[in-house]
């Protein structure tokens, strides 16, 4: 089953175009539904006017980098811009760890701010920092290759790429399970967004938004995209949290915000 999973990271592995291909017309379908219920809600003017959010930036930038992403894997290593095979580094990692801690610094100098209005308590806020910072800690191997130290040798035989780190040790197949079953989940939260959260005061940031989770989960649902997809995902959750932060956007369900709270 994993040799037709991905035998080799192959954009053809069998199963791995197959489920592709299904995750891209859900994608398809949830933007044609949700573009058809703006318009028929708003007018192409609020489709417009919501496609003006500074956000679409962030899908554009994203949408550049999927050729290079393409490139990188069929015709020629972009060091540089993608991390090497075995290692950290390269254009994509170092967005991806500096967004993780950008959102960091903003949970911990505001633990202690008492603001009018602020959709997450302390509790919440020093869970988002540590989740974060185990992240990043992981995403450079806890500074194994920056600062050249070498595993010991009980990790080094047992971790698939010698790194020290904990998710080089869940195999590949299992991994790039777990990456599709998180797109199809981000597919599904783009298409339900609106039922989990809801703009305030005549925000428009929920299109945009959905987009971004769309755009994250067809990526995290293909092998040679992971990389640009875990870009995605963390570019996207700090946009949201930080827009929940903010008070442009609220949680619908009392509970959540009851929990977000604390």
């Amino acid at each position: 089953m994993e040799s037709l999973f991905s035998p080799d990271g192959s954009i053809d592995a069998p199963l791995q175009a197959l489920g592709f291909l299904v995750a891209a017309g859900l994608g398809v379908a949830i933007a044609l539904k949700v573009i058809i219920r703006t318009v028929a809600a708003s007018g192409v003017g609020g489709l417009v006017r919501q496609c003006a959010s500074p956000d679409v930036l962030a899908i554009l930038a994203l949408g550049l980098l999927i050729p290079l992403n393409l490139f990188d894997h069929a015709v020629q290593r972009l060091d540089g811009v993608f991390r090497p095979e075995v290692g950290d580094g390269g254009l994509v990692e170092n967005l991806t760890i500096c967004v993780m801690l950008f959102p960091v610094a903003l949970a911990v100098g505001r633990i202690g701010q008492r603001r009018q209005y602020s959709a997450f308590g302390p509790v919440a806020l020093t869970l988002v920092a540590v989740v974060l910072v185990v992240a990043f800690g992981e995403e450079i191997s806890w500074g194994q290759h920056w600062f050249g130290f070498t595993p010991p040798e009980a990790i080094a035989s047992s971790n698939l790429q010698e790194e020290f780190n904990l998710h080089n040790y869940i195999t590949p197949g299992t991994m790039e399970l777990a990456y599709y079953l998180a797109g199809l989940a981000l597919l599904v939260t783009g298409a339900r967004l609106g039922s989990l959260i809801e703009a305030r005061n005549g925000d428009t940031a929920l299109l945009p938004l959905r987009a971004l989770l769309v755009l994250s989960g067809l990526l995290m649902c293909h092998h040679i995209f992971q990389e640009l997809a875990e870009l995605a995902v963390i570019t996207t959750g700090f946009l949201i949290w930080n827009r929940l932060d903010e008070g442009r956007l609220e949680f619908r369900a009392r509970p959540l915000r009851a929990l977000a709270a604390i």
